[in-house]
């Protein structure tokens, strides 16, 4: 019985393959030609003549495309939430009115309040997208990109925006052509990061979240022999001993880069992060241990130690999680103790 038992909780999952580059492109593109347009419009100035207008339009969207871009960075999934359209929407349209100057009065002024706010809430938002599903279980070279992205992310909106934009009267107000210049460098700074994070993501590839129509057929041989031969090292060397045992360990035993290894983990193998599958096998080992009447004058603590985990609390709760009783019950239960 436990091993029919072990054999279905260690059985994989339908395979999700990795999120196709389409969603992440077209915001690229998007972001890209607003920085583009901007640039452009500052280098030109009054000699834009008739493109002044485009210009403009194209360049005041890029708070908007840029946090959808960021979105589709750290966001594994194909398709962007109609909120998140809504709402860079609203932000492009009440940019678009005050330029064409198609309203006026308390209109126009109520526009451009709500454009300001906007603006400011998808800004922020950018800050927050990268920290989405940040997490022990993230290799460290997806970690270091987040970080350096955030970081110089804030080095350019800090240089364009805070610097940049002081209020009138200020003592040390900017002077308006250096101000201008400024702003040139860091749009086109920003478009070298975001060619740089495209760059990245298609060589780390964030795996798509499970439960998509048609994942079995989309598994590559690849990603099923990887599945494998994971799933030997756990059944069979049982290598989740080793309490410290991290997600750069288990890769470099396969000889694999960790992004590939932790997507395998998270699509082909269908665990939601590197500590659960963990977890779900040292968790089969100690049902195994309880059960065992042989086993039955050892502690649960050093069952617990022998399964991989560091102390008695996380076992029980990892246990428990999966089981669905206690250690102690499962035990009793097994062996027929009161």
């Amino acid at each position: 019985m436990n091993s029919t038992l072990l054999s279905l909780t260690l059985d994989t999952a339908p395979a999700t393959p990795p999120k196709r580059p389409g969603r992440l492109a077209a915001h690229w593109a998007l972001t890209s030609g607003s920085l583009a347009c901007f640039v452009l419009g500052q280098l030109l100035g009054a000699n834009a003549g008739m493109l002044a207008a485009p210009l403009a339009i194209g360049g005041g969207a890029g708070c908007a495309f840029s946090w959808l871009f960021t979105r589709a960075l750290f966001d594994p999934r194909e398709h962007d939430a109609r909120w998140s359209r809504i709402v860079a929407l609203v932000v492009f349209l009440t940019g678009v009115f005050p330029i064409l100057g198609l309203l006026e009065g308390p209109a126009a002024r109520m526009i451009q309040n709500t454009h300001a706010l906007g603006s400011s809430t998808v800004l922020l938002l950018t800050f927050v997208e990268p920290f989405n599903g940040f997490g022990r279980e993230l290799p460290a070279a997806e970690k270091r990109f987040r970080v350096i992205f955030v970081a110089v992310y804030a080095l350019l909106m800090g240089s364009s925006v805070l610097a940049v934009n002081q209020p009138a009267g200020a003592g040390a107000a900017v002077d308006h052509d250096v101000a201008e210049r400024v702003k040139t460098v860091c749009a086109s700074l920003a478009l070298l990061l975001c060619g740089g994070a495209v760059w990245f993501r298609a060589r780390h590839p964030l795996a798509t979240p499970r439960g998509r129509r048609g994942a079995r057929a989309s598994q590559t041989p690849d990603d099923a022999d990887l599945a494998r031969r994971i799933t030997r090292l756990l059944r069979e060397e049982e290598i989740q001993a080793s309490p410290s045992l991290k997600v750069a360990d288990l890769a470099r035993r396969l000889g694999e880069p960790d992004y590939k290894v932790t997507r395998c983990i998270t699509a082909s193998l269908g665990f939601a992060n590197f500590n659960q599958m963990l977890n779900v096998h040292r968790v089969a080992r100690a049902r195994e241990m309880l059960a065992d009447p042989a086993l039955r004058g050892r502690s649960i603590l050093l069952i617990a130690l022998d399964c991989g985990f560091g102390s008695i609390g996380p076992f029980n709760r990892a246990f428990k999680a999966v089981v669905g009783v206690t250690p102690r019950a499962f035990r009793g239960a097994s062996l027929g103790d009161p």
